[in-house]
């Protein structure tokens, strides 16, 4: 694993949003927050790869 990576705050982003959505869908049942945070999780993941890959 690139070590850049790790230190991303874009990864940081995407873990905070993803743990979030679950969070959220799990405890208040709230779908449309849950999965909002997820899918910008998702794209924040996303970005950080191609951010460390360039």
């Amino acid at each position: 694993m690139n070590s850049e990576l790790l230190r991303s705050p874009w990864l940081l982003l995407a873990v905070v949003l993803l743990v979030a959505g679950a969070f959220l869908l799990s405890v208040f049942g709230w779908p449309l927050a849950g999965w909002a945070s997820i899918v910008l999780g998702v794209f924040s993941l996303v970005t950080a790869v191609l951010r460390t890959r360039i």
